[in-house]
């Protein structure tokens, strides 16, 4: 079997991976980095058998619109994955156009996507051509899954994984395995206690209404602010939900077997009050003591018009809930404590905080995932520090540590 990353090997982001094996190609995950500007993986083979795409963030999914100019490509995902995926490219290519981008697909590739994929429930198996792959849930964010490859030798491709159950998703569900392919974003970092997190976070709300202050709290749009609803639900405090969200919203609640309770979730959405249009923001900003709302990172969406309004406000406060990468607004606000609006560089008066909403699991999650699977190789991708990972495992397994666009054989 032939291996061969066509980005996200040692980085996070871009990840693709060529798997080659008794005359077939497979493409698990195909997807760009939405950096400024945005950084896409190598091209793909110009001939597949099947692709993979484990779930619909950017980073896995973005490129998935390029493939439906080759012939005959299916796209193989979760129904809850594919509905997503749809939300999150189109959102892309506005992004690209507003941004001054050359995208790398147009509407055209956008609308032929739905008919390249093909909808496998969790837990299903693909069976088409001699090919036999089985899915297993990765938690992670509703719809997210593993693929084991039966080949030569089974491979698991993890794509990004959660191991312990959040208020959304259970844990991912490992298999046995002879090639664990496994994403190592936290690799050598450990996240905080995840119930003591929220216990810290839902008093600084309080804290922060008690004083007479807005809370802001960036979100993504995917799983994200979905956690940090639920997280508030019963609380009492007036909640507003802007963007993205509100779609992704709809496809979850349409899909209530990929949740891990479904009826908590209709709950923490029906208790919220929802931003239809831009000219319900005002009314949002006098009513709500909470707004969650895209973007994650600030470089775009309504919370940089919610930051806007209340940044001179010592009483309020912004709360993030992910990872902000290098470069990112988000990133400057923590490092400086400034952040740039409009091409003005403004520094807000209000509380900013950071709190661990990861739906990635940590390292120490990571190395018993590869135990349960039983692996004899592991290929640790997806992390910026997957070497400590590597050094924690390698006296149990066998360890790859591919680059991008290097062929290898396992």
């Amino acid at each position: 079997m032939e291996f061969q990353f066509l980005g996200g090997a040692s980085e996070v982001g871009s990840l693709g991976l060529v798997v080659r094996d008794q005359g077939r190609t497979l493409l698990f995950d195909y997807g760009m980095t939405p950096t400024d500007p945005p950084s896409y993986p190598r091209p793909a083979p110009t001939h597949l058998d099947a692709a993979f795409l484990s779930h619909a963030h950017l980073d896995h999914s973005g490129m998935t619109p390029v493939l439906t100019r080759l012939p005959s490509t299916r796209i193989v995902a979760t129904p809850v994955t594919i509905a997503v995926a749809g939300l999150l490219t189109r959102d892309a290519l506005k992004v690209a156009k507003m941004e001054g981008y050359l995208p790398p697909f147009d509407p055209s590739d956008i609308h032929a996507l739905d008919a390249r994929f093909l909808a496998v429930e969790r837990h299903g198996t693909f069976r088409q051509k001699g090919i036999e792959v089985q899915l297993t849930p990765a938690g992670h964010i509703p719809g997210a899954t593993m693929f084991l490859y039966r080949g030569a030798k089974d491979v698991l491709f993890t794509g990004d994984l959660q191991t312990i159950p959040t208020h959304l998703v259970r844990g991912a569900e490992p298999v046995h395995c002879d090639v664990l392919v496994m994403e190592s974003t936290y690799a050598g970092r450990e996240h905080p206690d995840r119930k003591e997190t929220e216990r810290r976070f839902r008093d600084k709300v309080a804290e922060t209404v008690e004083r007479g202050g807005k809370v802001i709290v960036p979100a993504f749009a995917v799983g994200r602010a979905q956690e940090v609803l639920m997280a508030l639900a019963s609380s009492g405090f007036e909640i507003w939900l802007d963007g993205m969200a509100r779609k992704v919203n709809d496809i979850y609640r349409a899909a209530p077997e990929y949740l891990a309770d479904a009826r908590r979730f209709r709950h923490a959405a029906d208790s919220i009050h929802v931003v239809e249009h831009s000219g319900e923001r005002r009314h949002a900003l006098r009513e709500a003591d909470v707004i969650v709302t895209t973007g994650g990172m600030l470089d775009g969406g309504p919370v940089l018009y919610y930051i806007g309004e209340r940044y001179k406000d010592p009483k309020s406060a912004i709360l993030l809930t992910g990872f902000q990468v290098d470069g990112s607004n988000g990133r400057q606000l923590l490092d400086e404590g400034t952040l740039t609006i409009d091409e003005v560089t403004i520094r807000p008066e209000c509380e900013v905080l950071k709190f661990d909403f990861s739906a990635h699991a940590g390292h120490s999650d990571l190395v018993e995932l590869v135990r349960k699977t039983q692996a004899r190789k592991l290929v640790p991708m997806h992390g910026d520090h997957r070497e400590l990972l590597a050094e924690a495992i390698s006296s149990e397994c066998e360890v790859v540590m591919p680059q991008n666009g290097h062929r290898f054989e396992v």
